[in-house]
């Protein structure tokens, strides 16, 4: 179910999403029904049928292994309005760390419009295209750059470090798979442990708090120091992901989406927290601060703006953005929507702030934009991809997605852009030997925006 709070209603979520019957469980995305728009309930909410979810490894996290050089990836989820059934096993093998190559390549700039719509125009050349598969190698996206035209069109890799418990969080198993590989790192942190590898679970409460005071702190000046001992002393911590939805175990809503939950307040002093005991250990890590897109979860009382931890805390400003929304429309006006924050109708729990006297709807690329360079940060999208048309309503194979959020990348984003190139409710592109997800039109969009000397 999918619930979005405030007096005037419409579907919400996509991705890592939604309201589950158990927050220890890796749900990936699921179709939603149109929203119920205008009818109020006494609980100030409204009731979708339907269930989405979040890409995996925030859903699906690598098994504690035997062996660093072996990890697989499970998910499982929930279709339908309402009837559950279980979704398929999804296994990914981590590869050999032997199988990577050394060196780093050197990154080939793009052109791209000021006006992502427009194409034509100013050019601010995008830092780097990086991938997510799941896969917790890097010999997939070495296959991906050589398709594209060059090594150096792919300079960024994502992995996620498993939540099982302090000592997984604290000592990745999967930093030797990564070790000499041609990618600067993005690392899932997880801010507590959630008893799995997953980091949708319910909150550890004392955890959390354990967390705000500063007495997790030598956890992660551990972690920390492995990562530099590794050799990923400068990658970017991806820290507290998504934390304005109630999925992830530091989300700040409650799991009915009605408001702010009661340990929202330990976001921000967490946050600031981790940030000081790992640049303690090295002062090259950047941070980045992560909410999704708008138009995909919101709940009363979750303005962005009051979970900033502060410009000394943070290195780069973000959102994850999907091609799905929940609620059934066009594909430009789904991609308006994703722009905008808002879901289908036009709706989000809450408007930002204004920045230097613009006004935005909701918390979307726009808004993104202006927030970024206001607070003079790195801009990016740590997840961004295609949604199935059974997921949030999703544009599936959508090369009309594809163009603008390429162009878009490339007009403005200036840190990571990390397209999820995984299934289970979300499509993988169509490159052979490596990844098919029925999508040709999206793929050649793809291809066409990133390859090399485009």
């Amino acid at each position: 179910m999918v619930r979005m709070a405030g007096p005037a209603k419409h579907g919400r979520k996509h991705g890592h999403s939604a309201k589950r019957p158990s927050r220890a469980a890796k749900w990936p995305r699921w179709a939603f029904a149109v929203a119920l728009a205008g009818i109020a309930v006494g609980s100030g909410f409204v009731f979708l049928p339907g269930r989405s979810a979040a890409p995996v490894a925030d859903r699906l996290g690598p098994q504690p292994v035997v062996s660093p050089a072996v990890a697989s990836l499970l998910g499982q989820g929930q279709d339908g309005a309402n009837a559950a059934m279980p979704a398929p096993i999804v296994t990914a093998t981590a590869k050999s760390p032997d199988s990577k190559h050394n060196g780093k390549p050197a990154h080939a700039p793009h052109s791209a419009s000021s006006d992502p719509a427009s194409g034509s125009g100013g050019f601010l050349d995008a830092a780097g295209l990086g991938l997510y598969d799941g896969d917790s190698s890097p010999a997939g996206i070495e296959t991906a750059a050589n398709w594209l035209g060059s090594p150096g069109t792919i300079k960024y890799a994502q992995d996620f470090i498993d939540a099982t418990d302090w000592s997984h969080i604290e000592n990745p198993w999967q930093l030797s798979n990564w070790k000499g590989s041609p990618y600067t790192m993005i690392w899932g942190v997880p801010m507590l442990p959630c008893g799995s590898p997953s980091t949708q679970c319910s909150t550890n409460v004392s955890d959390y708090d354990l967390v705000a005071s500063g007495g997790a702190n030598g956890y992660f000046k551990t972690l920390a120091q492995h990562l530099v001992a590794n050799g990923f002393g400068s990658s970017y911590i991806r820290l507290g992901w998504e934390f304005n939805a109630d999925w992830m175990g530091w989300g700040i809503c409650n799991t009915d989406d009605s408001g702010l939950a009661s340990w929202a307040g330990d976001f921000v002093p967490a946050f600031r927290n981790i940030v000081t005991a790992m640049r303690s250990v090295s002062p090259n890590f950047k941070f980045i601060w992560n909410p999704i897109d708008s138009s995909n979860a919101a709940c009363s009382g979750g303005k962005l703006e009051n979970f900033y931890p502060g410009d000394n805390y943070v290195d780069m400003v973000s959102l994850d953005a999907y091609d799905g929304i929940g609620g059934e429309t066009s594909d430009t006006a789904r991609w308006t929507d994703i722009t905008n924050g808002v879901n289908a109708g036009g709706w989000t729990a809450e408007a930002p702030n204004s920045v230097n006297g613009q006004s935005f709807s909701g918390y979307g690329l726009s808004w993104l934009t202006a927030f970024a360079k206001d607070r003079n940060k790195e801009e990016g999208l740590p997840e961004w991809g295609l949604n199935d048309a059974n997921t949030s309503a999703g544009g599936g194979d959508d090369s009309y997605f594809m163009t603008q959020i390429a162009a878009w990348i490339k007009a403005y984003a200036t840190g990571p852009a990390i397209f999820w190139n995984y299934g289970g409710g979300t499509l993988p592109l169509d490159i052979p030997g490596y990844t098919s997800g029925g999508t040709s039109a999206a793929t050649a969009a793809f291809k066409s925006a990133f390859s090399m000397g485009v």
